[in-house]
């Protein structure tokens, strides 16, 4: 479930093996340690879930996954009384705000937005459902905690998961990704040549090797230098090595831009020579060009935005087919009042039927007091 650390039954133990004699002698009586409180907190949940379970008419409730939060909420999948598979979200009571909310306004959004939310089965909890909290003090304080019914979703595809945890230069994995994946690369490309500082880099060029250059000549730059720099791609650089994924000294983004301003440097100069009468003449503006390419490559923010109420900038990564429609149905709920918070990778699910991505944790979304009773068309 969105946001949970784990998920799944814990393995079997494996079979016993008969102990080396050297090691069984030097064994020690095992230690009790005392419980932390977040431990008694997870197995007083276990006691609240199978209690509401019952109370529901819940069958075969198994733990699925739990918050990283120490006193979040936990999950667990069951087969409800009409024989579907539900998730039972144990939560504390404050996140069921941004449950109810959704719904609230949910049936008035149009269709390409819903969908991207999850199916809420039941919103209640401890009290209305008559189930106590286990107190394991006499003097510890009560709780009643929310419980939330919603439908089975399954975990982000690997490629769509790396997409959205982090931008490329965060992450080595996801920057190999990017450069491999040609719509996205060509994409990225063709808006980095389109900007005034890429502009004046080549006016300044042809400044020098074509004094009397037009407008079809800057086009023909920018053609040359994206055929090029689209080659990039092809590089199997020295940072992808698997040797070299332990080398802390490239952890950070400079260092990295280092690495890649040799073989940017000398594709830029190859779609130049054309135009150029002698390479001394385009020595600065293939250095500039390589130095602002390497670092603008480097600095995308990751596809989706953490935070995108806050301000969050969607990457370029977003703009995938699966994660673009995604993508409009965010900026479409900020734009009518409601405010989409913690959309971290973990928080993204998938419905298996139809591969949307959905919004499994709702517990953190906000929304002004005087929201549109419909909204208009998507």
């Amino acid at each position: 479930m969105g946001g949970f650390e784990g998920t799944g039954v814990a393995p079997a133990a494996p079979e016993a093996t008969a102990p080396i004699p050297a090691l069984q002698a030097r064994r020690q009586a095992p230690v009790q340690q005392a419980a932390t409180a977040g431990e008694t907190y997870v197995k007083q949940v276990d006691r609240v879930a199978q209690k509401v379970a019952k109370a529901l008419g819940m069958m075969e409730v198994q733990y699925l996954a739990k918050s990283k939060r120490e006193y979040g909420a936990i999950a667990y999948k069951g087969i409800s009384p009409n024989y579907m598979n539900v998730v039972i979200k144990i939560a504390p009571e404050h996140e069921l705000q941004g449950y109810y909310k959704i719904e609230e306004i949910k049936q008035s959004m149009p269709e390409e937005v819903a969908k991207h939310l999850p199916l809420i089965y039941k919103l209640t909890n401890m009290k209305k459902l008559g189930v106590e909290w286990p107190k394991e003090q006499s003097n510890e304080p009560e709780r009643n905690l929310g419980v939330i019914v919603m439908e089975e979703l399954e975990t982000l595809p690997g490629p769509i998961f790396d997409l959205i945890k982090s931008p490329p230069a965060a992450d080595d994995f996801v920057l190999e990704t990017f450069l491999n994946n040609d719509v996205l690369f060509n994409h990225f490309i063709e808006r980095y040549l389109v900007t005034q500082q890429v502009n004046r880099m080549v006016e300044k060029f042809l400044d020098n090797a074509k004094p009397d250059y037009d407008l079809g000549d800057i086009e023909a730059v920018k053609s040359a230098l994206k055929e090029r720099l689209f080659l990039l791609r092809n590089f199997k650089y020295p940072r992808f090595e698997p040797s070299m994924f332990r080398r802390a000294d490239l952890k950070k983004q400079g260092q990295r831009v280092d690495i890649l301003k040799p073989q940017i440097k000398r594709l830029i100069q190859q779609a130049l020579k054309r135009f150029d009468p002698g390479v001394e003449l385009i020595s600065d503006p293939v250095t500039e060009l390589a130095n602002e390419f390497g670092a603008d490559l480097m600095s995308q923010a990751r596809a989706i935005p953490t935070e995108p109420s806050q301000g969050g900038q969607f990457g370029i990564m977003s703009d995938t087919g699966a994660l673009n429609d995604f993508k409009r149905a965010i900026k479409y709920m900020m734009n009518h009042g409601i405010f989409v918070s913690d959309l971290h990778a973990n928080n993204l699910m998938i419905r298996p039927m139809t591969g949307e991505i959905v919004i499994a944790d709702l517990g953190h979304f906000e929304s002004e007091k005087n929201l549109p009773q419909s909204f208009p068309s998507f």
